[in-house]
């Protein structure tokens, strides 16, 4: 991969990889996701990181 993005489906938060020559909102619908963070991780490691970091996005799921 060239780089790693975190996008949203429609089962909650995770990360696309981004191919030499393609593009991070196309990596996001590829995944069938939507991009929610411009931010570019040059590894794996760093997006997981970030990922754990993050709000769930279905908080009365995490309440329950």
């Amino acid at each position: 991969m060239s780089y790693y993005v975190i996008i949203e489906t429609d089962q909650g938060y995770t990360i696309a990889g981004v191919r030499e020559g393609s593009n991070a909102e196309t990596a996001a619908q590829e995944a069938g996701g939507v991009l929610i963070d411009d931010a570019r991780y040059h590894t794996l490691e760093q997006a997981l990181n970030v990922l754990s970091a993050m709000p769930s996005p279905f908080p009365s799921k995490a309440m329950g």
